[in-house]
């Protein structure tokens, strides 16, 4: 058992040489400089109250006995409490403290102790990342990072999360965090790995290490490290661009995602056009590329005119960088943008309240097929015979009074409702 189980097993244990001891807080945790209470009793009134706490010399507390340092907390000793006040905790008080009560009927002391933990910062968080396939701090999509963050020396230990920019990394990425403890002084380091295969979409965000402890000025430190994932740019679908006006001037802009800058060339009609250059017309400019951030280009074709033989081109843009090339197609039209369909809560009720109805007609159609009801009754004609004194309903040929086919029905004449009227065993004789 480690040091800090064997703390944890002693917190509020009562070493039962006498009366049992109740202990509250059984443990307590504190910054230096703050103040901290501690009540020990026991049922019984105490001959004397003895508190040995880490740092101090042993103390014996009533309530006419207290000094600078710790003062007698309670209603007395005939009330059983031994309780004091410890006013200023410094880190020299960390441990274990212990109360011993004597009572006049025992002849051996009562023991409690209790956990005092005096908080002390940890170390800065340390962040370490693996190389990159080709390079240290570079990375390439697909790359697996193997990311370990240590947080050194405090007390308790700290406790570590990780973010990619403000998004929270959870567990799918992260192992278990392992706890290691300095027992000369009672300090305790915390290690946590990740790992995780990286997308495009990292790239340009800071990895975080945040650390969370009461001893840090702000309650929590951290470290962080930007990814840099190289990638060609990325395919998108054809662009369609809308809302250009003739005889107007018209801007198409594609938002470009890439590491590093792609080059680009517009492709219009056979004729090539770079960044910065011009057509033959004047009338195209490819304009210089922006960069927006984090591998996000706006790569943009001015038209000094619009006309419509314009709206009838296709456009296309290739983009390349070191890691591959991608081409882009591009649409433009004067036609206003297709505003989407957008359903409120009434309409998404709506649309449940018709898809219920329309599977309740299906099970009533499904139900009435099985069962022969309604319009699946196959025309059966349903005969009642009221005449005798039961008034009972009796099938015709094996329909049953609710008009259903009765399968358990014989080529008979014999009536199966009650069996009342007997079929003639005789034949009856008829006039010559």
């Amino acid at each position: 058992m480690d040091s800090s189980a064997l703390f944890v097993f002693l917190i509020g244990l009562v070493v039962a040489q006498g009366a049992q001891v109740v202990v509250e807080p059984r443990e307590v945790l504190v910054l230096p400089g703050s103040n901290v209470t501690v009540m020990c009793r026991v049922e019984v009134p105490l001959q004397y109250c003895r508190v040995e706490i880490p740092g101090m010399q042993p103390l014996n507390l009533n309530s006419k006995l207290s000094n600078s340092e710790v003062a007698y907390y309670g209603g007395g000793l005939p009330a059983g409490q031994c309780g004091f006040r410890i006013n200023r905790v410094t880190e020299r008080n960390n441990g274990v403290i212990k109360c011993t009560l004597g009572i006049e009927t025992e002849p051996t002391e009562s023991i409690g102790m209790v956990q005092l933990i005096v908080a002390k910062a940890p170390r800065y968080p340390e962040l370490d990342l693996s190389r990159g396939t080709d390079s240290v701090n570079i990375y390439k999509i697909n790359d697996v990072l193997q990311a370990s963050c240590i947080v050194k020396d405090g007390r308790p230990v700290a406790n570590i999360s990780w973010y990619l920019d403000n998004e929270p990394l959870y567990s799918n990425d992260l192992s278990m965090p392992t706890v290691i403890d300095l027992a000369k002084e009672n300090l305790q380091s915390k290690v946590q790995n990740l790992t995780r295969v990286l997308q495009a979409s990292d790239n340009g965000k800071h990895l975080r290490c945040v650390a969370f402890h009461p001893a840090y000025p702000d309650g929590r430190a951290e470290t962080s490290r930007q990814l840099d994932v190289k990638f060609a740019p990325l395919p998108q679908g054809e662009i369609d661009k809308f809302g250009y006006i003739i005889g107007e001037a018209g801007l198409i802009t594609v938002v470009v995602e890439a590491n590093p800058k792609p080059i680009i060339e517009w492709d219009i009609g056979g004729e090539r056009i770079r960044e910065r250059e011009n057509d033959h017309t004047g009338r195209l400019e490819a304009e210089p590329i922006k960069d927006m951030g984090n591998g996000r280009y706006d790569v943009s074709l001015r038209i000094a005119a619009i006309n419509k033989h314009d709206t009838e081109k296709t456009y296309y843009l290739r983009t390349y960088n070191d890691m591959g090339s991608t081409d882009y197609t591009i649409k433009i039209s004067t036609s206003p943008e297709p505003e989407g369909l957008e359903l409120g809560i009434g309409g998404i009720i709506g649309i449940i309240v018709s898809i219920l109805i329309i599977l309740l007609v299906v099970f009533l159609l499904v139900f009435a097929k099985v069962t022969g009801r309604w319009c699946f009754s196959d025309g059966a004609t349903v005969i009642d015979y009221t005449t005798g004194d039961s008034g009972h309903h009796v099938t015709v040929d094996g329909v049953s009074g609710d008009g259903v086919d009765n399968p358990h029905h014989q080529v008979s004449q014999e009536y199966i409702n009650g069996n009342d009227v007997k079929k003639d065993e005789k034949k009856i004789d008829t006039a010559v």
